[in-house]
């Protein structure tokens, strides 16, 4: 018996746990998968192996709002996604993701630090997704499209993809255009078969996607500033010893704060590779007529709890 016992306790003590790390992105040289490496590799030296993440990319798990669902029914998995996807499961969190809300990254680091969002944070805990990491930029959003996107007007009537999340859906609309939500897997191919006439996403993204064969002007409409998250199953997490969880929240704020270096760092890079491969770069943008614009989207948006809006606006100015 005493043998039995110890073998158990051996057993127990050298368990591993393996996690199937998601993302939609597929270029290894895009900043967030160097992260997701960085992190995996990070994550198995503290716990001594015990924790195993495994990288899957390029939606091979599924969608972003597929593996989000899976996540919050309890699988034993991680995702980078985004506030506008998690906004299903928590309304609010879709201001997070809203258009023109940030006029710095400052203003969005105290919104992070504030009570309004952890408010939202412990809501979207509650339903059953755990942010691992919340505040790692993903980049400034702008839109690829056959024309200069200059004005308001010139999106009249243009299908352009855009994530599933209301509040992209509602900015798109309040600007004139017709959105279409696809999985990001897909945006090539809809492009190059015109089932879209543009899509929008940060320059990581439009080059490593290699969109540039597909449409040849990039309008810096700076829409949106798009935060990445790592997300887990709360009831994965909660199950999980304490100091596997230490390891995985420790190294989550480290991957955060360098997905947002290397993302600026990137950036002009890749507008320069753009540029190579013949992009024209608008940058004569009228972006205060696309923020009045885009302004109603934040009432289109259902499920908001009133005067969110406001709160972390007034969030940001503490």
């Amino acid at each position: 018996m005493a043998v039995v016992g110890m073998t158990m306790l051996a057993s127990a003590a050298t368990a591993q746990t393996v996690l199937r790390f998601a993302t939609s992105q597929v270029n290894p040289e895009e900043p967030v998968i160097k992260v997701m490496k960085d992190f995996a590799d990070k994550v198995k030296a503290r716990s001594e192996g015990k924790l195993q993440v495994s990288l899957f990319t390029g939606d091979q798990l599924g969608p972003q709002k597929k593996v989000n669902e899976m996540i919050k029914s309890g699988a034993r998995m991680l995702n980078v996604t985004d506030y506008g996807q998690l906004s299903q499961f928590v309304p609010d969190l879709g201001i997070v993701a809203g258009p023109y809300l940030y006029t710095s990254l400052e203003q969005a680091q105290r919104l992070f630090a504030s009570d309004v969002f952890d408010s939202m944070a412990k809501k979207l805990e509650a339903s059953g997704i755990k942010l691992i990491m919340a505040d790692g930029l993903f980049g400034y959003r702008h839109v690829i499209s056959s024309k200069p996107v200059r004005t308001p007007k010139d999106m009249e009537g243009m299908t352009i993809r855009v994530p599933p999340s209301p509040i992209m859906l509602a900015t798109f609309k309040s600007i004139g255009a017709r959105p279409t939500d696809l999985p990001w897997s897909e945006v090539y191919n809809s492009l190059q078969t015109n089932v879209v006439d543009a899509a929008e996403a940060n320059y990581g993204s439009l080059a490593g996607s290699k969109l540039y064969e597909v449409r040849k002007v990039v309008s810096e409409t700076g829409h949106q500033i798009m935060f990445a998250a790592f997300v887990t199953s709360t009831s994965f997490f909660n199950g999980l010893p304490p100091e596997q969880q230490k390891i995985l929240l420790e190294e989550g704020k480290a991957a955060g704060a360098q997905l947002t270096r290397r993302t600026l760092e990137s950036d002009a890079a890749y507008a320069k590779s753009l540029k190579e491969h013949g992009v024209q770069i608008v940058t004569d943008v009228d972006v205060k007529a696309f923020a009045e614009k885009a302004r109603a989207a934040y009432d289109a948006v259902p499920g908001l709890t009133p005067g969110i809006v406001e709160q972390a606006r007034n969030a940001m100015k503490q």
